[in-house]
């Protein structure tokens, strides 16, 4: 396995970049004003209250429809979490950690498209956008690896007659609700901190950053 290295910007000073993201953020806009649901244990949930996500650059536009959820649903979500820790905490960190290199490959094919998400949802800037994006790519590659490290055999201090060791325990369920300054990197990290040592999470995302 390679060592940990950050992801490079892309330069948009470069014509041919900067009209690919322009051609990304065209692709974008055709799906503008959709509506989404929200996901509770694997299934659409529909609400009757309703977020729209307005574009900060133009107030007329809808990027997005998405729904208001309240306790009832929030529990829902947490005792389905609940159940999924029971089998998740058993997978071993290997595949775990497996599961986040793939999502960073996906994000990496897919990172102009993210981006246009991020321009078009809270105003971002094309490098402000991207460099969201790879901070997304830099906690997937950075925390898999430390699951892998921890999830080896820890060193200890040795003492005579006794034979110890340490292991990393999931804990249970967490709740994420990332802000809307970073919508897409700081939802990634605190998601997949949580999930790669174990644990599953309940994720809530800003209001303003659906």
């Amino acid at each position: 396995m390679k060592d940990f290295t950050n992801e490079i910007y892309l330069d948009f000073t470069q014509p041919e970049i900067a009209t690919k993201q322009r051609k990304a953020l065209d692709r974008v806009r055709e799906a503008f004003g959709k509506e989404y649901p929200n996901i509770i244990n694997g299934q659409k949930v529909v609400t009757i209250g309703k977020t729209n996500s307005i574009n900060p650059a133009n107030i007329d536009e809808t990027i997005g429809v998405f729904q208001k959820s309240g306790k009832d649903d929030a529990e829902l979500a947490m005792q389905a979490a609940l159940a999924a820790f029971e089998s998740w905490k058993n997978i071993p960190m290997k595949k775990r950690a497996d599961y986040l290199f793939k999502a960073a490959n996906v994000i990496r094919k897919r990172r102009l498209e993210i981006n246009a998400w991020m321009i078009s949802e809270v105003g971002k800037n094309y490098l402000e956008a991207d460099a969201d994006t790879c901070e997304a790519i830099d906690f997937l590659d950075f925390y898999a690896r430390e699951a892998l490290r921890y999830g080896g055999k820890q060193p200890i201090i040795p003492i005579i007659g006794e034979k110890n060791e340490m292991i990393y325990l999931p804990l249970g369920v967490g709740v994420v609700i990332p802000p809307w300054n970073f919508p897409f990197a700081i939802l990634v990290g605190m998601s997949a901190a949580a999930i790669v040592c174990g644990n599953t999470v309940v994720l809530k995302p800003s209001s303003d950053s659906q």
